[in-house]
């Protein structure tokens, strides 16, 4: 039987040190420090753990998102970063009153090093599940055929899993994820949504796993049409991601850490920041704009 200490008093724990993070220059959000100018410093990135809604609580760097759902069966982790992030992830959710081996699953958008890095220590201390599409299974096996780097930070690949299909539904307990594969940034690119909670009121939460493009002509093709398709589903409140800032489509209004700096100032009926329709779609149409540029840039390559 899972246990979790649901209290309120601790969960306002994390709120209360995350007001002690390092705060960014005044020329760029902290968000765009933990990504740039101060991404490498890892001291800097060990940030305390904080609870966005009832049920989606960051306990990652800075630098990348790791997302942790609880639910009645066990808990949810979405990606793991990597070293030397593992233990202060590990750390993060014991604060929050979480046994790190009551993690069922561990859903990967990418196949990229650091959403996938602390995956197989993660794994051997839960016996959780790991999923992630086929595309980005193929990445992580070229990981796993590089020599192993003989200083820090270290990393081990992890065998296949769960390979995740479109369409497919992650339930655990009474909560489910709906798995969309966006490719464009990676070529698996899983996406999830499922319903989050604020104050017990229910709200569409989706999780966009790669939301920039990369890969030459193939991948622009790509994310304009998975672009297009995330566009199309309705009701979208809460934008989840997976990095707090990104070059070219940094979320409207505050990522991540300005919305949790808001979510500080919250008091009695104030709405919670990162419940946001408005945000939601002014980001669909930035990434629109952005997909199509990438495209255009990749389409004059060619031609030269």
């Amino acid at each position: 039987m899972f246990k979790g200490l649901l209290v309120t008093m601790l969960a306002l724990v994390p709120v209360a040190a995350f007001a002690q993070a390092p705060a960014a220059p005044a020329t760029e959000t902290l968000s765009q420090t933990f990504r740039g100018t101060r991404g490498r410093d890892v001291e800097y990135q060990k940030i305390p753990p904080f609870k966005a809604l009832d049920n989606v609580f960051h306990v990652g760097p800075g630098t990348v998102s790791v997302w942790l759902i609880p639910t009645t069966a066990g808990l949810i982790l979405v990606d793991t970063a990597q070293e030397p992030y593992v233990d202060h992830i590990l750390n993060n959710i014991r604060n929050l009153g979480y046994d790190p081996k009551d993690i069922r699953y561990i859903l990967l958008t990418q196949g990229h090093l650091d959403h996938f890095g602390g995956a197989a220590r993660i794994q051997e201390l839960s016996g959780a599940r790991v999923a992630a599409a086929e595309g980005d299974w193929v990445l992580m096996d070229e990981y796993a055929r590089r020599p192993v780097p003989a200083m820090p930070p270290f990393h081990r690949t992890i065998e296949r899993d769960i390979v995740l299909k479109d369409g497919d539904t992650v339930t655990l307990g009474s909560t489910s994820l709906k798995v969309y594969l966006l490719p464009g940034h990676t070529p698996g690119g899983a996406s999830f949504e499922f319903t989050a909670y604020d104050k017990g009121r229910p709200y569409k939460a989706m999780l966009f796993g790669g939301p920039e493009p990369r890969g030459g002509m193939e991948g622009a093709q790509q994310f304009v049409a998975s672009v297009n398709r995330l566009a199309t589903i309705p009701d979208v409140s809460v934008g989840l991601l997976v990095h707090s800032w990104l070059a070219m489509s940094t979320y409207p209004n505050g990522g991540t850490f300005e919305r949790m700096a808001q979510l500080q100032l919250r008091r009695g009926d104030m709405p919670n920041p990162f419940v946001d329709p408005a945000s939601w779609r002014g980001w669909m149409d930035r990434l629109k704009m952005v997909s199509q540029k990438f495209l255009a840039d990749e389409q004059a390559k060619a031609k030269k």
